[in-house]
């Protein structure tokens, strides 16, 4: 089903996707602009994982980061219901959101506006306090 949504998206709104293949389940990656590439994975429930990186990290201070990770999570207040982590290889400070509900046309819609608001908003912000 999520095949089939954003391919329709693609064709609506003229934004390249490429699938990528990992074992015998892949995910869609959507590039939205020169800056926002979005990782796209269907999860159970029929729901999806929107997942990108945010902005490398550069600082040898993890433990500051981290606290303000968590700070920056608390209730979601300034994330926009998205998570802030950091990729596997502590490479890149990553924005994460769940949607649990059944993914429709409309709701993916909704979700990568949300998203993309929310990475707009905290790219600038983070740049803003460097």
């Amino acid at each position: 089903m999520l095949d089939d949504l954003i391919k329709n998206f693609s064709l609506e709104h003229g934004t390249p996707y490429t699938f990528v293949q990992e074992g015998s389940k892949g995910y869609f990656e959507l590039q939205i602009s020169d800056e926002i590439r979005i990782e796209l994975r269907g999860i159970e429930g029929q729901g999806g994982f929107f997942r990108t990186n945010l902005f490398l990290f550069l600082t040898p201070e993890k433990e500051t980061v981290f606290r303000q990770l968590l700070e920056a999570n608390y209730l979601y207040q300034s994330t926009m219901g998205c998570v802030l982590g950091m990729d596997p290889n502590e490479k890149y400070i990553t924005l994460s959101l769940y949607v649990y509900s059944p993914m429709t046309k409309n709701l993916l819609w909704d979700s990568l506006e949300l998203f993309c608001n929310a990475w707009d908003y905290l790219k600038h912000n983070f740049e803003k306090k460097s």
